[in-house]
């Protein structure tokens, strides 16, 4: 290994990186451990974004797995492995055979969900004018960047990507799967609060209960009408990191909207449960968000399924500690086809958490954020909360090691890089937690990072393969 990229090889030894998805318990075994460098992010009470110092942490790459053979088997157009054969409806669904969750093509052959978040071109004059120049337009930007992406082994546009040109990019022989994002509850608690403006400072998770919120739903959801025979549609979420936490019970307490529909459920269920807010504990808290969850998942549900029954509901994209609540999990149970989780300050997914995953609720899972940051690139580095590295050999090495233990889980059934090009600094549109930050696969000039593509490809490409290899060992 290159001195430069500060991974220690530790030969003769065995390193253990064990999961567990059911009953059994199953482990990755590798002749060697590689120990990456990487600070940890994290924000102080003022939201200040720091970073740890220098840490290393152990990981495991493909080439160091004992005894594993790569193998690539034929993929059909949606990158289903041929070789299996499941009941083809034409669209995207779950099956469970044999305690592995598989996500089902529209051609009945089992594919695993290789995703990219925010495949889309950035809003700078900068962008603009790179794109004709390297190009010609944005047309044959998505032509190419498509090709890259499979070529890569990804299957699917992940979140808050150019899902139009994507669209129009589709034909019978060459096709690229997409997810949407309606956005329910946030749009509808943005318009709400422009109507009254005394709701201006009310927790987005008050407005779940109010009586136009059904109806709101029912409107956006006819938007989707017209997808619903595509079968190249994977699936919609209905928003992104809404704070189902336990923190929230405090903030929907504390409203002055004392006659609210939210808080009236607040203080009858306290009153039911005979507890009041001296005695409330965290898990108590839990209870509640997770009832209130229920009532959303209830809700957002319902209308998507009303205006197209075909495709798959994957959820909100849980995160920080509402990924730990069991209760949110029970309640959207029998409403969520895939759970989707934003997954954030762990080196690797925690055993404890896929197996809770698997024990709260029947359905499968899948990550729908992760990513590093190279301190190579000279970018800052501060927006977003992905882990910084060294090189990008060091990226592609975390997103081996991180995908190995989701594909030893058998009720994940896929993942969502974050994200496809590095932010844009001259972006003056973008977010608070987009700019400046080496998240993407590419640079502002659309130049790939070779050596953590090359990591993505050998993983991806081998997927298949590394299932039955994590699966036959005992």
């Amino acid at each position: 290994m290159s001195a430069k990229n500060k991974i220690v090889h530790t030969l003769s030894c065995l390193l253990v990186l064990s999961l567990s998805s059911c009953s059994a318990q199953k482990k990755i075994t590798a002749s060697d451990t590689l120990l990456v460098q990487a600070k940890v992010w994290s924000k102080d009470e003022a939201k200040q974004v720091h970073y740890s110092d220098w840490k290393s942490y152990p990981s495991v790459t493909v080439n160091m797995l004992k005894g594993f053979k790569e193998t690539q088997p034929q993929l059909d157009k949606y990158g289903g492995a041929l070789n299996k054969v499941f009941k083809a409806t034409g669209f995207f669904r779950t099956a469970k055979q044999a305690e592995r969750w598989w996500v089902i093509d529209p051609d009945g052959h089992p594919v695993v969900i290789t995703a990219v978040n925010s495949i889309r071109l950035g809003k700078s004059a900068g962008s603009e004018e790179t794109v004709n120049e390297k190009f010609g337009n944005k047309e044959k930007w998505m032509a190419e960047t498509v090709n890259a992406l499979k070529e890569t082994g990804f299957n699917t546009a992940g979140s808050w990507s150019d899902t139009g040109a994507i669209i129009s990019n589709n034909n019978a022989s060459s096709t690229f799967a997409y997810t949407t994002q309606l956005n329910l509850l946030s749009g509808y608690a943005s318009a709400a609060k422009k109507i009254n403006k005394q709701r201006k400072k009310n927790s987005v998770l008050s407005f779940i209960l109010d009586d136009a919120f059904e109806g709101y739903c029912n409107e956006q959801a006819t938007k989707i009408v017209r997808l619903k025979n595509d079968a190249n549609l994977f699936g919609h979420f209905s928003d992104n990191e809404l704070p189902f936490t336990h923190k929230e019970f405090d903030e929907l307490l504390a409203t002055d909207e004392v006659s609210g529909n939210c808080y009236l459920a607040i203080v009858k269920w306290m009153k039911e449960k005979g507890i009041d807010t001296k005695n409330i504990t965290r898990k108590q808290k839990e209870e509640f968000i997770g009832w209130l969850a229920g009532k959303y998942y209830e809700t957002v549900s319902k209308a998507i399924r009303t205006y197209d029954p075909n495709h798959l509901y994957i959820g909100s994209r849980l995160h920080s500690s509402a990924k730990d609540n069991e209760y949110i999990y029970k309640a959207a149970n029998d409403f969520v086809d895939i759970f989707s989780i934003n997954y954030y300050g762990y080196w690797q997914p925690k055993a404890e958490h896929v197996a809770n995953w698997d024990t709260w609720s029947s359905k499968p899972f899948f990550i729908t954020e992760f990513y590093t940051k190279a301190e190579e690139t000279g970018m800052s580095n501060l927006s977003g909360a992905g882990w910084i590295v060294k090189s990008q050999t060091d990226r592609g090495i975390h997103y081996q090691n991180f995908c190995l233990q989701l594909l030893q889980a058998k009720n994940c059934v896929g993942w969502h890089w974050f994200r496809y090009q590095d932010n844009d600094p001259a972006d003056a549109n973008a977010d608070a937690s987009n700019k400046d930050s080496n998240k993407g696969m590419v640079d502002i000039q659309f130049k790939m990072y070779e050596e953590l593509i090359e990591k993505m490809k050998q993983l991806n490409n081998n997927k298949y393969a590394l299932i039955e290899y994590f699966d036959q060992k005992k």
